[in-house]
């Protein structure tokens, strides 16, 4: 199998800036604030038009966890998970290129140390659609084969915890490398479709 060029998608995941609680009223004593936000670089494989993916959620846990338990539980609220952001919308990564940024979502988080990030993705209303109008789904022919059918839950890689502070600032650079997380299932996209193998990474700044 081969995959696609390489293409960093960025979600950055700021705390937003307070020295104290005064200066951000609607926080609590012992929490801090997350923002959601996700940009993209330019999308180098000819052939592609749109790389649509619905997001339902970002969600944290102050426990570390497999891939199993990221999947685990996306229509619910157990295991532990905090949503850090809930946009419930379809995002077309290759319009946040040339520096674009767009703001998905924020929360007002507990302070403390969070070892795990997950998002939890409808798949089946997530696409790619080519220059020549053919959308492959999880249900198209061609198509694209998805770990599940239909919500599902993907762990995003930390280099380290990621420390929330009692009315601190916090930043968090995730990066969903869409280029290596299609691959092809054939000598062409037309030819078998796309498998999605998500790499997700994240780097505290």
């Amino acid at each position: 199998m081969r995959t696609l060029r390489t293409l960093p998608v960025l979600v950055a995941l700021l705390a937003a800036a307070c020295s104290n609680n005064a200066s951000a009223p609607d926080l609590k004593p012992g929490e801090g604030r997350m923002v959601v936000q996700l940009k993209d670089a330019p999308f180098d494989v000819a052939e592609v038009q749109s790389v649509d993916v619905f997001v339902l959620r970002v969600q944290g846990k102050l426990e570390e966890t497999t891939d199993a338990d990221a999947a685990a539980d996306v229509d619910g609220s157990g295991g532990g998970w905090l949503t850090v952001a809930e946009p419930n919308v379809s995002i077309d990564l290759l319009t946040l290129s040339g520096g674009n940024v767009a703001t998905i979502g924020q929360a007002a988080l507990a302070a403390g140390t969070y070892k795990s990030l997950r998002l939890v993705l409808d798949v089946s209303k997530s696409s790619v659609t080519l220059k020549n109008g053919t959308q492959l789904t999880a249900t198209s022919q061609p198509s694209i084969m998805f770990p599940s059918a239909g919500s599902s839950g993907l762990k995003i890689n930390l280099d380290q915890p990621i420390a929330i502070d009692d009315g601190g600032t916090t930043t968090v650079l995730v990066d969903f490398d869409v280029g290596n997380s299609f691959v092809l299932r054939g000598n062409t996209i037309m030819q078998n479709g796309l498998l999605f193998k998500p790499v997700i990474r994240a780097t505290v700044q």
